[in-house]
């Protein structure tokens, strides 16, 4: 079988996930030790072949620039932190071009965002990390965005980042090899039964914020739901099913503060994903998610985190932006 091997190229974009790549390459690796046998073969790439800093800061030495690169089946663009940032045309008409050819063309984590960017993503469903899906629904309305773990259409895929390229990477195994081998290496990698796509990304509300009360994770759940046009307690209390009397218990007795106040931070955390994962003016934010004024978000900002709003960019790592 080693003639029939598959392609794989990396292309490591500044500021990428260092755990995420290296998790899919350990997936390739160990279905080929598994099965005895050469079934992949990869390379990295960096736009211009220098090496590239990753999220953590480490740098890492790449095989290939795009205009040396040799020919590939499947072609991962890895982004993290800002990724958002990147328009480079000379990688956007260079995943344009591997796609016509043939090749299959994906994305981890921000990657998604230059994948978008090239056209590929028209007419097709695709992910993003959940950090960046409110920023990346509004910059691309058109697009069928989904908050699963992966996403694959046809020759494009996209993946969320994190472990959950590990399931991609293992459905990608087990279509072309088996689901035998992709079990065997999951087990290798101590990752137990690889996730279906379907899969969200994020653990459900109980799990995240420690509650059971099945009134106050219906109460929850509707807040989150309605982040950019906020409701009244009082509608909040009559969808739940309960008095706006008793919902206020309900939040003064499992999380220790009012409704009111639960339901700010909530915007509030949204305004900080929108901020580190989108380019748009602090007042727009601030409007977005309901806040009468820009002064008044910044007031509650502060509150909140110590600092504000426009300064919340400063705070994330800076890689560099390739245009």
């Amino acid at each position: 079988m080693g003639n029939d091997k598959e392609r794989f190229g990396i292309l490591l974009m500044p500021g990428f996930p260092m755990a995420s790549v290296a998790s899919a390459l350990d997936v390739l690796a160990l279905a080929n030790y598994v099965a005895e046998d050469e079934l992949y073969a990869w390379s990295t790439l960096s736009p211009d072949g220098q090496d590239v800093l990753s999220m953590n800061g480490l740098r890492s030495l790449v095989d290939h620039a795009l205009t040396h690169a040799p020919e590939f089946d499947t072609v991962i663009v890895c982004c993290g932190l800002g990724g958002h940032r990147h328009k480079t045309p000379a990688v956007l008409s260079w995943l344009r071009e591997r796609h016509a050819r043939g090749t299959r063309v994906g994305a981890t984590s921000t990657g998604s965002w230059l994948l978008a960017r090239s056209g590929l993503l028209h007419g097709r469903r695709c992910t993003v990390h959940w950090e960046d899906l409110d920023a990346f629904r509004e910059t691309f309305p058109d697009l069928r965005v989904t908050s699963e773990i992966f996403e694959v259409d046809g020759r494009i895929f996209t993946c969320s980042g994190g472990t959950s390229i590990i399931d991609l990477m293992l459905s990608f195994v087990a279509t072309r090899h088996g689901a035998d081998l992709a079990t065997a290496v999951s087990e290798q990698l101590i990752h137990g039964p690889y996730r279906s796509k379907s899969t969200n990304q994020r653990p459900g509300i109980d799990e995240r914020i420690g509650i059971t009360d099945p009134m106050l994770v219906k109460a929850v759940a509707t807040m989150e739901a309605e982040l950019h046009s906020p409701l009244p307690v009082a509608q909040i209390a009559k969808m739940t099913g309960v008095s706006s009397r008793h919902l206020e218990r309900l939040f003064r007795k499992h999380l220790g503060q009012t409704p009111q106040l639960f339901y700010r931070e909530l915007r509030l955390r949204q305004a900080r994903s929108l901020l580190r994962s989108s380019d748009l003016p602090v007042s727009d934010v601030a409007y977005s998610l309901g806040f009468s004024t820009p002064s008044y978000f910044a007031k509650c900002y502060f509150e909140l985190f110590g600092l504000l709003p426009r300064d919340e960019r400063s705070r994330l790592p800076l890689f560099e932006v390739i245009e």
